[in-house]
């Protein structure tokens, strides 16, 4: 007894000396990004524009989109403006580009429909597009990942309980030969372990978590036919719509052909990495990540730069995953874009959304 008390004791005062580096961890981690995102954007748009409070209005809105939003108000933008991009961002415009599903598969008007086609010569099941982008006062680099046969699209999800998957351990666990990350996550200080995700998730015609559509998540979801639908759903609603697979997030980017962000300010919410999932009109399914948060290689892009650069591509409907050090794109086992990550791997994750 006397032994194993000193024994307790010792480990006791471990512990002790152990707790505070962990917080400290914390702090830095939070610190580090929170001066790098506003010292970034300062040096962006010193030079790139004469108003002041525009270039407050940038930071906020970044800010705002991270799990260090409680920073924002230092950015001295007046009330007003600030209470003005939280309410963008919390509560997007949602358009569903389908019907309710409230009484059976749904039937919506003509000039709602997506006519998924395919080619009648695919050339790839696979293709990707290199994007670099210069606005002038800022630029982005990142990738786009044409999959022509959207029945080879899946959502995987992680079996783990204590964390989420790499994407890596996603490829190996199923063998992905393309994958993107795709539902946001609980991320405490930064250390979130990606273990549960937020929203609605349904996983091959199941439904793993349902939500409340007025909390201003935004459902997207995959048909057994190939379609990708969008809008403020319930679980119950998409399962009748004949989804297989689908996540929330928000915001839409661009439904039923018509880009949400098309005049309206960028700055809500903020210049990010960004990851997108979205679809052509002939059924080409669409994942997008753009690099951010990186000088040199890429700062990142706004939520109109997302929708625009999808938009003249061809897709008819888009919405936003989870961005931020989530975004991450591999090809083939290997990693085409580059994660902001301090972790080259990128984040543990709940899920993602694969090609077969």
């Amino acid at each position: 007894m006397e032994t194993l008390s000193r024994t307790r004791t010792r480990t006791h005062k471990r512990a002790k000396r152990k707790r505070p580096w962990r917080w400290v961890k914390k702090w830095m981690l939070g610190t580090a990004l929170t001066c790098t995102t506003l010292a970034l954007l300062g040096i962006i748009f010193l030079f790139g524009t004469k108003n002041g409070e525009e270039l407050r209005e940038w930071a906020a809105g970044t800010l705002l989109t991270t799990q260090h939003d409680y920073w924002a108000p230092y950015t001295f933008l007046p009330d007003e403006k600030l209470k003005e991009l939280k309410q963008q961002i919390t509560h997007p415009t949602v358009i569903n580009s389908e019907g309710t599903g409230t009484a059976g598969p749904p039937v919506p008007p003509k000039s709602n429909l997506v006519t998924v086609t395919l080619p009648e010569k695919p050339k790839e099941l696979i293709e990707i597009e290199e994007i670099d982008v210069s606005k002038g006062s800022y630029y982005f680099k990142g990738k786009i990942m044409y999959i022509s046969d959207p029945s080879r699209v899946r959502l995987v999800v992680t079996n783990r309980k204590d964390r989420g998957d790499l994407l890596d351990e996603f490829v190996k666990k199923t063998g992905a030969i393309g994958i993107v990350n795709a539902s946001g996550f609980a991320d405490p200080d930064g250390y979130g372990k990606g273990a549960r995700a937020y929203g609605v998730v349904i996983h091959d015609g199941k439904i793993l978590q349902g939500y409340n559509p007025k909390s201003g998540e935004t459902a997207l979801g995959l048909t057994y036919d190939g379609k990708l639908i969008t809008g403020s759903y319930s679980a119950e609603q998409l399962v009748k719509m004949g989804v297989r697979d689908a996540v929330s997030f928000r915001p839409q980017l661009i439904v039923n052909g018509k880009n949400m962000f098309e005049g309206k300010p960028a700055k809500s919410w903020g210049i990010q990495p960004r990851t997108a999932i979205g679809q052509k009109e002939d059924g080409t399914i669409v994942f997008a990540v753009i690099d951010g948060r990186q000088p040199g290689h890429s700062i990142g892009a706004s939520m109109n730069d997302m929708a625009e650069v999808l938009a003249e591509r061809g897709v008819v409907t888009a919405m936003a995953m989870d961005g931020g050090s989530s975004s991450m794109m591999l090809h083939n086992g290997e990693a085409i874009t580059k994660t902001s990550s301090p972790y080259h791997r990128g984040r543990y994750l709940p899920n993602a959304w694969a090609v077969f």
